[in-house]
């Protein structure tokens, strides 16, 4: 009995001790790509529909967050100042947090897991400077739709997190709780074996 109580409380001091990793964040600033061209269909890891991407001195007019590249509506799909859907898909679920933008007119998201949407952002009204429009959603997504209108927008650093958004790490008042309940639970064994060899 106290051999399988201690190992379960070496257990959980273990798990306490080194946690499930916790989430990352990761931003893609797209400043790799150079010129002006059509988004590759993967990019890091992401599906991307329907994008095309140049870089600051090819088409000046907006502002990029980061570096020198934004991305905007491929115009072979969605002519300038028509409506316009661009797509992108993560390879997992994952929380998408938001991304940057400059332009005119609105943009706005909806996401989506497993072909369900499961929320739509609020719209963000663009101008000439880089605005962040947060997705104000913190479940897990497979899927994400922009909708805006073609030649009114660019988008910049695109971020979500990936990981296990559960597993923060102990609060130092939690440490102290186990330590003791340990300690209560050691001295339990050991006055138990005592009785137990005098009789």
């Amino acid at each position: 009995m106290s051999r399988t109580f201690a190992g379960l409380a070496a257990a959980l001091v273990v798990s306490a001790a080194f946690p499930a990793a916790a989430a990352t964040t990761i931003v893609l600033d797209f400043d790799d790509l150079t010129g002006l061209g059509a988004m590759p269909s993967t990019y890091q890891g992401v599906a991307f529909e329907d994008f095309s991407y140049y870089d600051t001195p090819k088409l000046p007019q907006y502002p990029t967050k980061s570096g020198m590249t934004s991305l905007y509506a491929n115009y072979d799909r969605h002519q300038p100042g028509s409506a316009s859907t661009s797509i992108f898909r993560f390879g997992d679920d994952v929380r998408f947090d938001g991304a940057w933008f400059a332009g005119r007119l609105a943009v706005v998201f909806e996401l989506y897991r497993d072909g369900q949407r499961v929320h739509t952002s609020s719209p963000l009204g663009l101008n000439s400077t880089m605005q962040y429009l947060a997705s104000g959603y913190d479940g897990l997504v497979d899927e994400v739709r922009l909708y805006g209108n073609s030649g009114n927008w660019v988008m910049d650093d695109l971020t979500y997190s990936v990981g296990d958004f559960a597993a923060p790490a102990p609060e130092p008042a939690t440490w102290a709780m186990m330590i003791l309940g340990f300690g209560a639970a050691g001295a339990v064994i050991r006055r138990r074996r005592g009785v137990a060899f005098a009789i």
